[in-house]
């Protein structure tokens, strides 16, 4: 069957044999989802919505005019390397020709790339960041967020977290987030607030804040949940702490969703009033409605695939998708180029590798999921331990260009992909196996780690 799925940067496909056809459903986002929900050009709908933005009382124009002053720098920030930044390639290119037409003098200029705690980008990721012309023009004033040196400390939030962002916040004379809006796995929707807190966030914030996502029992609070944010303590602690922000900087929003690679929505003015408005539509956008859960999930991470750290929304998604009963197996397609993505959750799989499953949870819980503990990273061994609870021992598969030994021992993966095997070549392999022992079994392939699945 002709059935692409993403592998790094290319395709692969021809990994389903045709006498499976009756029994496989390629997985997709919503047909509505996929027309844009405006009218003319992108630049036609990012001027409209720069004129008529939510939560302000007059235009993006105006807003400039009354807080910009020669020498005072207009700060955009991006998303990092780990996400696909289709809208800022696309967006923020207009933006600063919108700025500049309006006044701004080009060496007032910043773009702040919002790693949150992730590592800088390399030299040679910006171009995928913000677009060659962009890196060529501004690269000197491309300024990746350093969680533990460059923040101001502000005071605590409602729910008690320490409260410290980057400085160019404070010097700017607006603030203006280019974010995509996505479901997640655990902050409900991010986007729009994300991109503050832990975007451009100090070490200690993300340090305090991500831990209220954890439980001992389950792993994490029923809130904390793909899709939801009511009643989420991740999601409504940041979401203060942008309120209080917003007392001391000017931060005006542009916001998106990207669907199959395209822009279908835009939205600006007030990130707080953006995130709710982005929640909104998200959920249904990404919704995918099935009879019965499937025995064969096959899962693609497009760009998430670069390293399983950021693989792990790909299997989060399928576990969704994938019977829970010890019978239904995940395939996991993601080359890792870059390996494992974060040593703080290499460090603890490592830790907790002799362990059962029930005993490795306990662990990490106990020992690295407290504020006074917690790293960013340590979530992930829980996500992905609590779904190897579910859907049984040695049912998550992977193929992968990376340490299979590594990925089964520590990981706890089955890394099923032979050296120098064709990567379709594998996955049809474990589907003949399992389909022979199951005639019956239902497969779903996804090439989507933004998609929510509901078994209805």
């Amino acid at each position: 069957m002709d059935t692409p799925i993403s592998y790094g940067s290319e395709y692969i496909t021809e990994f389903i044999p045709k006498k499976y056809a009756d029994q496989t459903k390629f997985l997709t986002p919503p047909e509505f989802s996929k027309k844009p929900m405006f009218e003319g050009s992108i630049e036609e709908a990012l001027e409209n919505v720069l004129n008529n933005p939510i939560g302000y009382d007059v235009s993006f124009a105006e807003l400039l005019k009354q807080k910009y002053e020669v020498g005072k720098s207009i700060v955009f920030a991006v998303d990092d390397q780990t996400r696909p930044n289709i809208h800022t390639r696309v967006i923020l290119p207009l933006l600063i020709e919108k700025v500049l037409s309006l006044g701004v003098k080009k060496e007032d200029v910043r773009v702040l790339i919002a790693t949150g705690t992730h590592r800088f980008p390399k030299e040679e990721e910006y171009n995928k960041i913000v677009g060659e012309k962009v890196f060529a023009e501004y690269k000197s004033q491309i300024i990746p967020h350093d969680c533990k040196n460059d923040v101001k400390m502000l005071g605590k939030s409602d729910a008690g977290t320490p409260m410290g962002f980057n400085n160019l916040a404070f010097e700017a004379a607006i603030l203006i987030p280019v974010t995509d809006s996505e479901l997640h796995y655990f902050a409900g929707v991010a986007g729009t607030i994300k991109e503050i807190c832990p975007g451009i966030a100090s070490s200690e914030t993300v340090r305090i804040n991500h831990p209220k996502m954890f439980d001992v029992e389950l792993g994490f609070v029923p809130e904390c949940r793909l899709g939801n944010t009511k009643g989420n303590p991740v999601i409504s602690d940041i979401k203060n702490m942008v309120n209080i922000l917003k007392k001391q900087v000017t931060i005006f929003g542009v916001d998106t969703i990207v669907t199959e690679g395209k822009i279908v929505y835009i939205n600006a003015g007030d990130l707080v009033a953006l995130h709710d408005e982005a929640i909104k539509h998200i959920v249904e956008m990404r919704t995918v409605r099935l009879p019965k859960a499937g025995d064969i999930v096959i899962s693609a991470m497009q760009s998430w695939g670069i390293n399983l750290y950021q693989a792990g929304k790909g299997i989060h998604a399928a576990w969704n998708a994938v019977r829970q009963d010890g019978k239904g197996i995940i395939i996991a397609v993601a080359p890792l180029a870059y390996g494992i993505g974060n040593v703080n959750y290499e460090q603890v799989m490592q830790e907790a590798k002799e362990f059962s499953l029930q005993e490795a949870l306990e662990y990490v819980l106990d020992n690295y999921c407290t504020e006074d503990t917690f790293k960013i990273g340590n979530q992930k061994p829980v996500d992905t331990l609590r779904i190897m609870k579910t859907i049984g021992k040695d049912n998550l598969k992977f193929v992968a260009d990376w340490d299979p030994e590594a990925l089964t021992e520590i990981y706890r993966v089955m890394a099923i992909k032979k050296p120098d095997e064709p990567p379709a070549e594998a996955i049809k392999r474990q589907v003949e196996e399992y389909m022979n022992a199951n005639p019956d079994g239902q497969i779903y392939i996804m090439d989507d780690p933004g998609l929510y699945v509901i078994i209805e």
